[in-house]
């Protein structure tokens, strides 16, 4: 059952981050990857949720494991990083790597702490 349950998770939670991030980057269109930025702290603090609440293992594997691990994304994260640094927009890759990890473990603690 747990594998069901990641396997579908993470089917819906990759489907979910392709049209969240289609959706954004084509209204937002400036050089700040906001799709990728808006999905992984969003996804902070829902882990978080999801790690507070008491709903079974079957829950967790299915929302922590399975959506939550599809849909956030460090590859493409790290990847917009790096073409960033090959445009030379340097400062603008530090403020998304360094706003993106303090952001986001504040979501996830501010979700732990609900």
């Amino acid at each position: 059952m747990s594998i069901l349950c990641i396997l579908l998770g993470g089917w819906l939670g990759a489907i979910s981050r392709y049209e969240i991030s289609k959706r954004v980057e084509t209204s937002w269109q400036k050089a700040f990857p906001l799709g990728t930025f808006l999905i992984n702290i969003t996804g902070s603090f829902l882990i978080g949720l999801v790690f507070r609440a008491d709903w079974g293992m079957n829950w967790q594997n299915f929302l922590a494991i399975g959506f939550l691990g599809s849909f956030t994304t460090f590859s493409t994260f790290f990847l917009e990083i790096a073409n960033l640094g090959s445009k030379k927009r340097i400062a603008l890759a530090i403020t998304y790597l360094v706003s993106s990890y303090i952001i986001g473990i504040l979501f996830a603690f501010l979700a732990l702490s609900i």
